[in-house]
């Protein structure tokens, strides 16, 4: 069920939980109608965080300590902001960099792939993307890849800032946790082929620099990969000519017409 800030549809709540936000202080109900309270940010932010707090006593969510933005889509007018420990459960779209770390070598291209962490709560030991991570609230999507590369794999910020913009992947996703109206923006970057990355912070517990074309027939016959990271993987591919599209470019056209209506 969606609910609003004003004119605004901010998220979306699972059925057998709308009876929560209706009987709790954030959000009023009419007509079926739900819309947080608040006239400005940051009240609307103050209510929303009122009820997580609640399902985070519940042991239903638990609280990041990381902010994220609610706002219209392309508007920088923010209309709220929410704890990532709770976009899942009130559907609210997130923003996530993921970058992928490259090396052309003689045996042709190499790919840097993080092995998740066995304590993360979330996919743990899973293959992930060279970096990834959320986007919170008060950083540039450059400044938040610097700071992951740095957090994450020990990429120097003079080399994190060489990495190149190459895609918007928007993808619709449901869990047991709620809804993820997903966005990841795409970089790449040209690694050294003296580099290694190292893990830093814990995300990862270590990094395999692997051929292409074999991390691409893991994505293609196994589970091994953190799910939204084989978008990435299979964007970057497309690129870079690891996968040859079986489509002419007047079918790609066509299908992209049609698909265009249903995409988040």
């Amino acid at each position: 069920m969606p609910w609003h800030v004003a004119s605004f549809t901010a998220g979306f709540i699972r059925l057998d939980r709308v009876p929560i936000a209706e009987q709790s202080t954030a959000f009023t109900s009419d007509f079926g109608r739900l819309e947080i309270r608040g006239a400005n940010f940051a009240t609307r932010s103050d209510a929303i965080d009122r009820l997580f707090e609640q399902l985070v006593a519940q042991g239903i969510c638990r609280r990041r300590h990381e902010l994220f933005a609610v706002a219209p889509q392309n508007e920088t007018n923010l209309s709220l902001q929410i704890d990532r420990g709770g976009v899942a459960w009130f559907g609210v779209r997130p923003i996530g960099v993921h970058l992928t770390g490259y090396v052309h070598t003689p045996k042709g291209l190499f790919v840097w792939v993080g092995v998740r962490a066995r304590d993360k709560l979330t996919y743990p030991g899973r293959w992930d993307n060279t970096v990834a991570g959320g986007q919170p609230i008060g950083l540039s999507l450059r400044d938040n890849l610097t700071k992951e590369c740095g957090e994450e794999a020990a990429i120097p910020a003079a080399l994190a800032r060489l990495a190149v913009p190459t895609s918007t992947i928007r993808y619709l996703r449901e869990d047991e946790s709620g809804l993820k109206p997903d966005t990841l923006h795409c970089f790449d970057l040209a690694l050294p082929a003296d580099f290694t990355p190292r893990p830093v912070d814990g995300e990862v517990e270590q990094f395999l620099l692997l051929p292409a074309r074999e991390v691409a027939e893991v994505v293609r016959d196994t589970q091994r990969c953190k799910p939204n990271c084989n978008l990435v993987w299979i964007d970057f591919f497309l690129r870079h000519h690891v996968l040859d599209g079986e489509l002419s470019q007047s079918e790609q056209a066509e299908l992209y017409r049609q698909l265009t209506p249903l995409l988040p």
